[in-house]
């Protein structure tokens, strides 16, 4: 783009903030989305693909292979805090509201999950560790109700900046005089560190004494507070640690890490050059990736706040029917910020998250049994590879289909294609197809046992 459009469009784009900053925070959210156009209009999308390595050994670390957490170290517990990602709506299936308020199992939301697996913590320590939730402009206010109506103690609520989306034709702001809030989003988890300095929680974690964030996504129950981690970092005088798994079929979409000129970075699918796209989907060129679990010295980030930076993440949307363009940045694209950053290498139970209507099925299920201290932990060998189907895109079309979840503990492969819907008790043994061709739904009966067979309604 030359120069004199791109006068043009940051005249253009101040004149409308202009018009809508009416307070330190809307100045201070334009001043972060003007960084992200100007990022978005001068850098290139997509890394050079000949430019990468592999991580070296050195910056990585098996979570096994490190010291256990030693009880008598109270240093370590009182210099950490906790934050669950929290902005986020349950959107994608078919909820309206914060995507934290969506009822995992036993009467319990992510967010009641998180409260109690904090507060089973500070009992099992008799600590005091704080639990921050980083809300958007979505959740922030119904969030706070929610904690208020349960009497919430030791957690604490901070909002993430607001930016504007863009039209993908024009590259200009969208008329929140006819959109309202649908103008508007959150620009991502990489926003945090902005936040944090915005709100003042940054300054007032370290006059607290606290040096170590846990971040984590809230819709992850796995994300448990691990000492042996904090322990570590601490005693190694580390700036980052990014929890990293074994990559499977079902992770092609995540991030990974890369080397680039002896700097890590995390490497996500839009920086990917569109010929290269097979190799990152490749359980074969790229073994792990990251569960968003992330471990930061808020010494570093005061240090090096404001200079932190992350790519930029182009998030193409469509919404009230038109094509616009959301500007984003991650927490795992600030890694290459850390000069001490690590890679950790930990078990799946680490890594719980509910993207989809079938992994709330598989949360909600007898796979998983609930602890004292309000983990879930998996019952058997392995989660069964289970697609439901159109008709359970969305909550509410699954609990009228299947307001009893299916005994999975033996299954293999659960697949459902068409209108179908369940009774009490059904079994699901081995790889089992439900096949309904018919217009009208038809229901697998009460007690029913599917056992590696594929049956067809038609």
């Amino acid at each position: 783009m030359d120069y004199d459009k791109k006068r043009v469009l940051f005249e253009k784009l101040r004149n409308f903030f202009n018009d809508h900053n009416h307070d330190k925070k809307s100045e201070k959210d334009s001043e972060i989305f003007i960084t992200l156009y100007r990022q978005f209009l001068d850098e290139d999308a997509h890394i050079d693909w000949s430019s990468w390595k592999h991580i070296s050994d050195d910056v990585q670390k098996n979570a096994s292979d490190i010291p256990q957490f030693d009880p008598k170290r109270e240093d370590v517990i009182n210099k950490v805090v906790v934050l669950k990602l929290n902005g986020g709506l349950g959107t994608t299936m078919g909820c309206s509201e914060a995507k934290s308020f969506i009822e995992v199992r036993d009467g319990l939301s992510f967010l009641d999950f998180a409260i109690a697996q904090h507060n089973d913590f500070n009992r099992k320590y008799n600590a005091n560790v704080p639990l921050y939730l980083l809300n958007s402009f979505y959740t922030n206010k119904a969030t706070e109700e929610k904690l208020k109506a349960k009497d919430a103690k030791g957690i604490f609520t901070f909002e993430q900046s607001r930016c504007p989306r863009i039209y993908k034709d024009t590259l200009l702001p969208v008329d929140d005089s006819e959109w309202g809030d649908d103008a508007w989003y959150p620009p991502g988890h990489g926003n945090i560190f902005e936040s944090l300095v915005n709100t003042g929680t940054l300054d007032k974690l370290l006059s607290e004494g606290k040096e170590i964030i846990f971040v984590s996504n809230i819709d992850n129950t796995g994300a448990t507070l691990n000492l042996s981690i904090a322990q570590f970092m601490i005693d190694h005088d580390l700036d980052y640690i990014m929890e990293c798994t074994k990559k499977t079929s079902n992770d092609i979409k995540g991030g990974t890490l890369i080397e680039i000129n002896g700097q890590l970075m995390h490497l996500e699918m839009p920086q990917v050059p569109p010929e290269n796209l097979d190799d990152f989907c490749s359980t074969r060129v790229f073994k792990i990736f990251n569960t968003n679990n992330i471990w930061v010295n808020l010494k570093a980030v005061k240090q090096r706040m404001p200079g932190i930076k992350s790519e930029i993440i182009v998030n193409h949307k469509k919404v009230r029917g038109k094509d616009v363009i959301q500007l984003e940045t991650s927490i795992g694209g600030c890694i290459k910020n850390f000069r001490k950053a690590y890679c950790m290498h930990v078990d799946r139970e680490r890594f719980r998250p509910v993207k989809r209507v079938e992994d709330l099925v598989v949360m909600s299920s007898n796979l998983f049994k609930v602890n004292d201290d309000h983990t879930l932990q998996l019952r058997g060998h392995h989660i069964p590879a289970i697609n439901l189907g159109v008709f359970y895109s969305k909550i509410d079309l699954k609990e009228s289909r299947m307001p009893h979840i299916p005994d999975l503990l033996e299954a293999n492969s659960f697949t459902v294609i068409g209108d179908v819907s369940f009774g009490k008790n059904v079994k699901i043994k081995g790889d089992v197809v439900v096949e309904n061709t018919k217009s009208q739904q038809v229901k697998i009966e009460d007690n029913t046992i599917l056992n590696n067979e594929r049956k067809v309604f038609a």
